[in-house]
């Protein structure tokens, strides 16, 4: 008898068994498509399984539950770069490795937020909308230069520095970045940022930007206060993880005009839905998309490449890449 993937995330099982074949050496194995299961059936199906593909919706968590029934997993593989719906304490327990695919999106993720930096400042949406209304708004769009403005990081891991780079030809007047793990000054030096403390760096930016991971210090980072210590002129971007930001204090700071803009890429909860503050603000600069930065199609094929070489590792008794604990 084979061995058996357990695929939670909403892709076809012969798919994913595609992907994995493509490593050479691989012993026989069969992908049970799991997605769509009852937790109870999904309890059973783990107890089977050799190896977990995860969620990259987050919808399917794998709880203390599954990874207590999981008795023959060796890996539980997340597709993504976040992995908060994985009770990683839990597996830890249980002996379980729990890899995920960094770096795969950091492109994607670091091109984004430069995008919409941009589209911010640019005032695009206005200036797209009024068009389209046949209003020709050359003087109401009043759109304004990155250039000479002040830029601020806040978590410079892979895609926080992915981003300083992206920036430095913008010629900015300072690139500011905040990290509670500071770099060696060559990496500084290379990129042309300054460490800033968190309330300078929210202070002074004309832009700040969120790529921290989401831990117990940075839940409900930007908060009320925080938002209060920032330019009224300053914009905001979420690409990170949702729980970085208090949503109601955002939405509030918006609406009352405490700052000017904001693009949001995560949520509270997801798919979004009326009940968010955020869909209540008008505001031609609150600029929203559905968790996509991370996943262009470079970025996707990327993803599900790195993941299912690491599922075949571990099916050929190897250890995987970008493990996030220690076992």
């Amino acid at each position: 008898m084979g061995m058996i993937v357990l695929s939670m995330a909403p892709l076809p099982g012969e798919l994913v068994a595609a992907f994995i074949g493509q490593t050479p050496g691989v012993p026989e194995f069969e992908v049970i498509a799991g997605h769509e299961m009852t937790d109870a059936d999904l309890r059973d199906a783990a107890a089977r399984a050799d190896v977990i593909l995860g969620d990259f919706t987050f919808r399917r968590p794998i709880t203390a539950e599954i990874a207590e029934a999981a008795r023959k997993v060796t890996l539980i593989q997340q597709p993504s770069v976040g992995y908060q719906h994985i009770d990683v304490e839990a597996c830890t327990a249980r002996g379980i490795r729990v890899a995920n695919t960094a770096g795969a999106n950091t492109e994607s993720v670091a091109e984004h937020t430069v995008a919409w930096g941009l589209c911010l400042l640019k005032n695009m949406f206005y200036a797209h909308k009024a068009t389209r209304q046949c209003r020709w708004e050359q003087m109401g769009v009043k759109p304004a230069e990155l250039r000479g403005r002040v830029w601020g990081i806040v978590g410079f891991g892979r895609i926080g520095r992915a981003v300083a780079e992206r920036l430095k030809p913008f010629a900015l007047r300072n690139l500011l970045y905040y990290d509670v793990v500071r770099p060696e000054r060559i990496v500084e030096e290379r990129l042309g940022a300054e460490y800033r403390e968190l309330g300078e760096l929210l202070s002074v930016s004309d832009v700040v930007s969120l790529h921290a991971p989401l831990t117990d210090a940075t839940r409900g980072l930007i908060d009320a206060k925080a938002l209060a210590t920032m330019k009224q002129s300053a914009f905001l971007i979420n690409v990170s993880r949702a729980e970085l930001v208090d949503e109601d204090a955002l939405a509030d700071a918006l609406a009352r005009g405490r700052i000017a803009g904001a693009g949001i890429d995560v949520f509270s909860a997801e798919p979004i839905g009326p009940e968010n503050p955020l869909l209540k603000v008008e505001s031609d600069r609150l600029l929203l998309s559905p968790h996509v930065a991370g996943v262009s199609q470079e970025a996707a094929g990327r993803i599900i490449t790195m993941a299912a070489a690491n599922i075949a590792r571990a099916l050929k008794g190897e250890l995987p890449e970008s493990q996030v604990n220690t076992v």
